[in-house]
């Protein structure tokens, strides 16, 4: 069940697949990077839950990807697919709940979220 595509700034192709819980880069036609594993649901470094989303940094060197339908959260990765972290809302806030779409202003050092479930 393909979900999200994005392209990074070297026109890759990153794709999120909510039904495979995965996500897949490619690049010229070829897949060179999975991340998650394949029809197995989870919530640590190596698994996602049907994610939604991903967006890239101008340089390529970290990839964000929004886990949204069962974790609400976004998992921040190297451009190798390393796990760096992982974040979600602070306890005092409300949380995330289905977090869709995630852009980044780099300029501003933001990283955006699209929360479907609570309309921001």
């Amino acid at each position: 069940m393909p979900h999200g595509l994005s392209m990074d700034t070297e026109r890759n192709l990153w794709l999120t697949d909510v039904g495979m819980h995965q996500v897949f880069k490619y690049s010229k036609g070829e897949r060179v990077l999975t991340l998650g594993e394949s029809f197995v649901p989870g919530s640590d470094s190596e698994h996602f839950c049907k994610p939604t989303d991903v967006a890239v940094s101008n340089d390529g060197s970290s990839v964000y990807v929004a886990d949204g339908y069962c974790n609400s959260r976004i998992v921040k990765f190297d451009s190798k697919g390393k796990f760096l972290k992982e974040y979600s809302m602070p306890d005092e806030e409300q949380p995330l709940s289905i977090p869709h779409s995630i852009i980044l202003i780099e300029g501003l050092d933001l990283v955006c979220v699209a929360d479907r479930e609570n309309g921001r």
